[in-house]
C-alpha cells in the first residue's frame, strides 16, 4: 500500500476522518465513528423535535411549591433562617428547602426515568450536629409545604428523606441525556432583604435546553414602572415558563390562566425600560449608565434616518471615544 494519511482532529465533539484513498472507509474505525456522529446528530434532532409537555408540567408544579416555602420563610425570616455555609456564603433554609421540593417533586413524577439534577446546594453542613436544628426546621417548611398544597398522598418526609433530596443535586450533567439544572433561589442576598429573587428550573436534553420555569414570588403582575410594594391591591407572584419551539408563557403563582409574552415593540430609548443587576458587585453600575447616554443620545441617528455605512462606523468609533474618556479601559469591539 502506498503512503497515506489518516487524521481524526476533534471538532465541536464529532470526529472526522480524512484519507487519501478512499477504501480506507472500510475501516471499522471510520465506520464506528460517523456511527458515533450520526447516532448524535439522531438525538439532537429527535430532541428538537420532541414535545416536553409532562416534563414542563412537573417543572412548573415543583417550582410553584418551591416558590411556595419561599414565601413563608421570607415572610416571617428569623435569624436562625440565615446561615453561612463553610465558603461563607449566605444560604436560608428556603435554599435548602427549596431544592429539596424540587428535587423529590420531579424524581418522583418520572419514577421509571433515569434522574439526573444539577443543583447548587448539598448537605455537607446540614449533616453537623450544630445544625441539626436547621435541619429540623427545613424537614417541617418541606412537610407543611406539600400537606399545604392538595399532597396529602405522600407521606411525611423524614431528614434523611430531605437529606437525600438535596444530595441528588449532585450530578455531574454531561452533554448526553436528559439533565434537569436548578438555582434554588437565585438572588440570595435579594431574599434576605425582602426584595426580588427567582426560583431557575431548566432542563437539558442531549445538550440543548428544551425548557425552562422562572418562579418570581415577589415581581408584580403589572407593570414594574407602576408598581407600589406598599399598596397590598398591588398582586405580586409570577410564574414564567418556556418549552423549545412553543413560545413564553406567563400566569401568576396563584393559577390564573397563562398568558404568552414578548419583546416591546418599543423602538425608542427614551421610552424603553433599561435593567441592570441590583448587585454592583455583578455588574458595572457606570458602565451601564454610560450605555443608556450614549444610546440616547444617538437616538436621533439612529432613527431619524437609515444610517450609511460611514454613519454607522462613525458611531461605533463615537462609542468607543465615549467610553474612553469616561473611565472605561474595555473598549474592544
Amino acid at each position: 500500500m502506498g503512503a497515506s494519511t489518516v487524521r481524526a482532529p476533534l471538532t465541536r465533539g464529532v470526529f472526522s476522518i480524512y484519507c487519501s484513498y478512499p477504501r480506507l472507509k472500510s475501516n471499522p474505525l471510520y465506520f464506528s465513528v460517523s456511527l458515533a456522529s450520526s447516532v448524535q446528530q439522531v438525538r439532537r434532532a429527535a430532541a428538537a423535535s420532541m414535545s416536553y409537555d409532562k416534563q414542563l408540567a412537573a417543572a412548573k408544579k415543583a417550582a410553584f411549591l418551591a416558590a411556595r416555602l419561599c414565601q413563608k420563610v421570607q415572610k416571617a425570616l428569623l435569624q436562625s433562617d440565615i446561615q453561612s455555609k463553610s465558603d461563607k456564603s449566605p444560604v436560608t433554609v428556603a435554599d435548602y428547602g427549596s431544592q429539596a421540593l424540587v428535587s423529590f417533586i420531579l424524581e418522583k413524577e418520572f419514577p421509571s426515568m433515569p434522574f439526573s439534577l444539577v443543583a447548587e446546594e448539598d448537605s455537607e453542613d446540614l449533616r453537623r450536629e450544630e445544625t441539626r436544628g436547621t435541619l429540623v426546621r427545613i424537614k417541617e417548611l418541606v412537610n407543611d409545604t406539600l400537606a399545604s398544597n392538595g399532597m396529602n398522598d405522600i407521606s411525611p418526609l423524614s431528614e434523611e428523606d430531605v437529606l437525600d433530596a438535596i444530595d441528588r443535586g449532585k450530578s455531574e450533567g454531561g452533554p448526553h441525556g436528559q439533565h434537569w439544572v436548578l438555582d434554588p433561589i437565585d438572588g440570595t442576598k435579594g431574599f434576605m432583604r425582602g426584595d426580588q429573587y427567582a426560583i431557575a428550573l431548566a432542563l437539558l436534553d442531549e445538550g440543548k435546553v428544551v425548557l425552562g420555569v422562572l418562579a418570581c414570588p415577589n415581581l408584580p403582575l403589572t407593570s414594574v414602572t407602576s408598581y407600589d410594594r406598599h399598596n397590598s391591591q398591588d398582586k405580586v407572584g409570577c410564574l414564567y415558563f418556556a418549552q423549545l419551539g412553543a413560545g413564553t408563557f406567563m400566569q401568576s403563582i396563584d393559577g390564573s390562566p397563562p398568558r404568552k409574552v414578548h419583546v416591546s415593540a418599543t423602538t425608542n430609548p427614551e421610552g424603553a425600560l433599561f435593567f441592570e443587576s441590583f448587585e454592583a458587585a455583578h455588574s458595572s453600575h457606570d458602565l451601564s449608565s454610560l450605555i443608556v447616554k450614549v444610546l440616547l443620545s444617538l437616538f436621533s441617528l439612529f432613527f431619524s434616518h437609515s444610517p450609511s455605512p460611514c454613519e454607522c462606523l462613525g458611531i461605533k468609533f463615537l462609542i468607543i471615544h465615549y467610553l474612553s474618556e469616561n473611565g472605561c479601559q474595555n473598549t474592544a469591539c
